[in-house]
């Protein structure tokens, strides 16, 4: 594990400076997120420590402001998650989001990772949101952006 990783802070700046060299245009969070918009969706990078290691998770919401999380909406979403290679789908009941993510190991993080990472998230999510904001009573990153 490089030195530099070991830390949140050091792997913060490691992805910031990944964004920088791509000339990508992002938000830095209070909490020390980054957030891209991508086509219809928007993608949050979020580096976490996790004992002692460093994590970065890649996720862009799919349907915000969900009101119908129905057996059939459930059961397509598992079995997405079976065929998809790269990521799942996840479901914050409390912040009413479905999300499509993926988690990268930090602490030997490099470039090339992060943005195949990004573009598989990014990708995907852009190909389900109409379809799964749709079966779950929900909104687009792109609907909220409209009004």
């Amino acid at each position: 594990m490089t030195e530099e990783l070991k830390t949140l802070e050091g792997l913060r700046e490691k992805v910031e400076s990944f964004l920088r060299n791509k000339e990508l245009s992002y938000e830095v969070r209070p909490e020390g997120d980054f957030w891209l918009r991508q086509g219809s969706t928007l993608v949050v990078i979020s580096p976490n420590q996790w004992e002692e290691r460093t994590l970065v998770r890649l996720a862009s919401p799919v349907a915000i402001n969900v009101t119908d999380v129905s057996p059939e909406l459930t059961k397509y979403l598992v079995e997405m998650n079976h065929q998809l290679l790269f990521g799942k789908f996840a479901l914050d009941t409390e912040g009413k989001t479905i999300w499509y993510e993926h988690v990268l190991l930090g602490d030997f993080l490099n470039e090339e990772e992060l943005f195949v990472g990004l573009a598989a998230v990014a990708l995907t999510a852009d190909d389900f949101d109409e379809k799964v904001s749709e079966m779950a009573g929900g909104k687009r990153v792109s609907d909220l952006k409209k009004k």
